[in-house]
């Protein structure tokens, strides 16, 4: 059975948490290109960083992966098989180890700028969506940013380059081991992690100024409930790159001797686990919540019209599939008006009868009574005008109150040629309105 050293369990349990995170990242990465889409809106800005920021974030692991392995076995290499590999194989694994490292770094690096420029775009855009427009120092916000993203992508190439260009000195075959050139490259190697260390407080300071950011903005819409889960995000997204920036600070001043990297304290390897778990893990599951926000199209963060906001709820869809607006419907005619029945409150309303009501029937227009179905009764011919008077007003507040029926609703034949053609109508397209005479019965 093999036998591992402590730090060499710990590389392993590194690289195993790191291959862990990968598989999801490098899924969640690949959602976010279909899903977390701009859509031509300038609050979803921040959503076009974060597809950069996962595309880093991705290699970095990848690639942080790649260098523990290589530093893994160099590690069994050195310490089991010294006297069977040559100088030049332990020299290339280690070139390789530490240049894969210093590439590693720089992803990491501006895996942060791109986080910084994502935060900070994501609050300008809630409060956009809040105010209904661009704020006013919108433009001065975007422009101080590029300044200070461009100000620490500086600072994380200078000790790029500075980072690569000792290692390949330190490891090459035919170094100069004068005690000036080693001085040289010792100064060389302090200035990048001056350079690594200054990179990390302007990181950490950015951080708080965002966490500042999330609670004003928080403040600012705590009324508007369609944006309570964008703030909240923002907030726990701000919070997490917080921590990780403390982390990467406090480690590094914990661990490493910044006047003099020959007085280096005892480096523990628990470091490595830890790097994992305050380092990595924090940008992912940052990355993940604004990832979750920007797929989000009920309750996102939307200033803009989309195609999938658009309400049919007004339509109705008919069997065949075909839709018609409801509002569309053309009011029902007169005639079909005057065959509604009254209201309830017309009926009760009292009308006062002449003295023999059984002397007078009702006789409906354009229709024909038989004079065998009437009886004679006595009629008074003065109840003739008062019965007149007394309908005609009658008959035009039935008329008025009458609700417009759909003509679908109804089922009727087909009218007449005379009315299909107007000719039974009045000169405003109404039909005559002819007032029941009472039938005299002749003896």
């Amino acid at each position: 059975m093999v036998m591992f050293r402590l730090f060499e369990r710990y590389y392993i349990a590194h690289d195993a948490l790191m291959l862990l995170t990968f598989a999801p990242c490098l899924i969640v990465f690949l959602c976010a290109l279909c899903l977390a889409r701009h859509r031509k809106d300038p609050a979803r800005t921040a959503f076009s960083y974060l597809k950069a920021a996962f595309a880093f974030l991705t290699l970095f692991i990848f690639l942080d992966f790649c260098g523990y392995g290589l530093a893994f076995a160099a590690a069994r290499i050195q310490y089991d098989l010294y006297y069977e590999v040559t100088s030049d194989v332990m020299r290339a694994i280690d070139l390789a180890q530490y240049n894969t490292f210093t590439v590693s770094r720089i992803c990491e690096a501006i895996t942060d700028i791109l986080v910084f420029l994502m935060l900070l775009r994501l609050g300008t855009g809630i409060v956009m969506v809040h105010v209904g427009k661009a704020g006013k120092f919108d433009k001065i916000t975007k422009l101080a940013s590029y300044g200070i993203a461009s100000v620490l992508l500086i600072i994380a190439l200078a000790q790029f380059g500075l980072r690569l260009h000792f290692y390949n000195e330190v490891f090459a075959k035919n170094r100069s081991s004068t005690y000036s050139a080693t001085n040289k490259l010792i100064d060389q190697f302090n200035a990048s992690r001056h350079l690594d260390f200054s990179f990390r407080v302007l990181v950490f300071v950015l951080a708080i100024a965002i966490v500042a950011q999330s609670v004003m903005v928080k403040m600012q819409t705590r009324s508007e409930t369609r944006l309570s889960l964008s703030s909240n995000i923002f907030i726990a997204s701000a919070a997490l790159w917080l921590l990780r920036t403390v982390y990467e600070m406090a480690s590094m001043v914990s661990a490493l001797n910044l006047s003099d990297v020959r007085r280096d304290p005892y480096y523990e390897s628990y470091y490595d686990v830890l790097d994992v778990i305050f380092g990595v893990w924090p940008l992912f599951i940052l990355l993940c919540l604004v990832f979750t926000l920007g797929s989000k199209k009920n309750n996102g963060l939307w200033s803009t019209e989309q195609p999938f906001m658009a309400d049919g709820s007004g339509d109705q869809v008919t069997p065949w599939g075909y839709t018609y607006n409801s509002q569309t419907i053309a009011p029902p005619m007169v005639h079909q008006q005057q065959q509604s029945p009254p209201m309830r409150h017309e009926l009760i309303q009292p009308v006062p009868p002449p003295q023999n009501q059984q002397g007078t029937y009702y006789a409906p227009p354009n229709q024909y009574i038989s004079p065998s179905q009437h009886q004679n009764y006595p009629q008074y011919a003065n109840q003739q005008p008062q019965q007149q008077q007394q309908y005609q007003p009658q008959y035009q507040q039935q008329q008025q109150h009458y609700s417009p029926q759909s003509p679908v609703s109804q089922t009727r034949s087909p009218p007449p040629h005379e009315d299909a053609m107007g000719l039974n109508h009045q000169a405003d397209g109404t039909p005559p309105q002819t007032i029941p005479q009472p039938y005299y019965e002749k003896a």
